[in-house]
């Protein structure tokens, strides 16, 4: 009897497990990547991001505007997108030039200007480097954890990348 108890489970667990593998996703599920795609922040309030993507002019990026930044639903109309607000531009996901050079730029992002962010070639493609964890690093998402009873209050930021030297992951967060 125990061997059939055995081989009965077995095989409802073999039945079950397509259905268990479509609940195991990634939870940042699909960002709708662009070739452009340098970064994007993911709230948890909920599951829409907000892109950076580099900002190519003939194949090369504009020094002086190096970045589109744009929403991307990922709940009500999966995958439209919507430019930022003016509000949004200046205080939250918004940019501020610091420097530009030739086919690479010095940004801060508004919410955050303590870290520099710059966009060059490596590799043969446009990247954001930054220092993540006290390493040189590629950023490629941001996690903003937001109190649940007031979505203006960052409870701490997350930021994930690979390392520039060993091409590991990278990973910090910061408490605000």
């Amino acid at each position: 009897m125990k061997k059939s108890l055995r081989s009965y489970l077995l095989a409802v667990l073999l039945l079950l497990s397509p259905l268990m593998a479509m609940f195991a996703v990634d939870p940042d599920g699909d960002t709708y990547l662009t070739a452009e795609r340098l970064f994007h922040i993911a709230r948890s309030v909920n599951k829409n991001l907000v892109c950076y993507d580099v900002n190519l002019v003939e194949g090369k990026m504009d020094t002086h505007e190096p970045l589109k930044v744009y929403w991307v639903n990922r709940e009500e109309r999966p995958g439209e997108t919507n430019g930022l607000s003016f509000f949004q531009r200046k205080m939250a996901y918004g940019y501020k030039l610091v420097s530009e050079g030739d086919d690479a730029s010095v940004c801060t992002l508004n919410a955050y200007p303590e870290r520099e962010l710059t966009i060059s070639r490596h590799e043969g493609r446009y990247v954001c480097l930054m220092m993540i964890d006290g390493k040189r690093s590629i950023l490629q998402s941001l996690y903003v954890k937001v109190n649940p009873k007031n979505p203006l209050d960052v409870e701490y930021v997350e930021l994930r990348g690979k390392s520039v030297a060993g091409n590991q992951p990278v990973t910090e967060r910061i408490k605000r």
